[in-house]
């Protein structure tokens, strides 16, 4: 397993931003997934300015087997940014890839372009626009020219299943109430007639409903009992209405759920099951700011950690993705190196 960061760099390697050179060559490969959200109602304005920069080295992948083959022609083709145009779960395919199979000698910068539905990792750490609009900047600035690219690097979530399970990576963890709100999320995307409701707002929507839900006292999702251990230090068994580790500075426009201390790279928040002044808490919880309701005592709980090691029975998720070999035996979430990303 790779080893965390020392304390004294946690603080600068999480959201640093550095400079890029713009003498330097930048050789861009293109992962698309066509059957990403956003890629599946249309991709032709994309492929359009994939025509206007020819030759330019690019792939389509579905499903993580060619994501693993897509990345070794990239590697031997030394490109030094890779760019994916695909969703969340594309993107935790490609990072799971390029850190457990290690196809690069030195690793790609990244570049997200939005091609899924709800992307929220190229929301955060991504090339903003439009996938076609994105893609026309970022070659752009491959040539030299267009805007001044700048380098976020972040760390990234290694979630180890136990003997028998290859470690995964990604960028947001969840387990309890969440996946089950992410499961209902999908079958709204499905129903919604708009792209605005199959997209953020279609998800700040879902998970709204959820909190009235819980604040008027309905049973919208089941307890989920889960053994935490922090850092090495055990918390009390509980019944929890969500947990999540993230190492995303915002989930949506807005929702920063974090509030916690320490200096760890990985940011843990969890909320117990039928928690006090849920109501009254919800504002603050979203946006990330402590107050008086967002207590240990009240059952909110968040916090900057090094590793988490969970015991559960139940599914829980990676970048939306559902991880459905769940052993009994524990699970744990550590640092697992970082990765840079080029916005624009």
């Amino acid at each position: 397993m790779m080893p965390a960061p020392a304390k004294s760099e946690v603080g600068g390697a999480s959201g640093a931003c550095l400079s890029w050179d713009s003498r330097s060559a930048r050789r861009v490969g293109i992962l698309i997934n066509p059957e990403s959200g956003t890629n599946r109602e249309g991709l032709q304005a994309f492929l359009h300015v994939l025509d206007q920069y020819k030759p330019t080295i690019h792939r389509y992948v579905v499903g993580p087997a060619s994501v693993v083959g897509a990345l070794a022609a990239m590697a031997a083709q030394r490109v030094d940014v890779l760019a994916v145009c695909g969703g969340d779960g594309t993107v935790q395919a490609v990072l799971t890839a390029l850190l457990h199979n290690g196809p690069f000698a030195v690793l790609p910068s990244m570049a997200l372009i939005a091609g899924g539905t709800s992307n929220m990792t190229a929301a955060d750490v991504g090339v903003g626009g439009k996938p076609a609009r994105a893609l026309r900047r970022l070659l752009a600035w491959s040539e030299g020219r267009g805007p001044t690219g700048r380098v976020v690097r972040r760390p990234i979530l290694r979630v180890d299943g136990g003997a028998g399970s290859a470690p995964q990576f990604g960028m947001f963890f969840s387990a309890a109430g969440i996946v089950e709100v992410t499961r209902a999320r999908w079958v709204t995307r499905r129903q919604a007639r708009s792209k605005p409701m199959r997209g953020a707002l279609g998800t700040s929507v879902t998970v709204g409903r959820y909190l009235l839900g819980l604040a008027l006292g309905r049973r919208v999702v089941e307890p989920t009992p889960i053994a935490v251990r922090l850092d090495g230090r055990s918390c009390s068994a509980n019944n929890y209405l969500a947990l999540f580790i993230t190492t995303l500075e915002r989930l949506n426009p807005g929702i920063r759920p974090y509030w916690g201390e320490g200096r760890g790279p990985l940011r843990y928040t969890a909320v117990a099951y039928q928690p006090r002044n849920l109501l009254l808490a919800a504002p603050s919880l979203i946006r990330g700011r402590p107050n008086r309701y967002l207590t240990p005592e009240s059952g909110y709980t968040s916090g900057n950690i090094h590793e988490a090691v969970l015991q559960l029975q139940t599914e829980c998720a990676l970048d939306g993705e559902i991880l459905r070999s769940v052993s009994p035996r524990a699970l744990a979430v550590t640092y697992g190196g970082e990765v840079d990303f080029v916005r624009l």
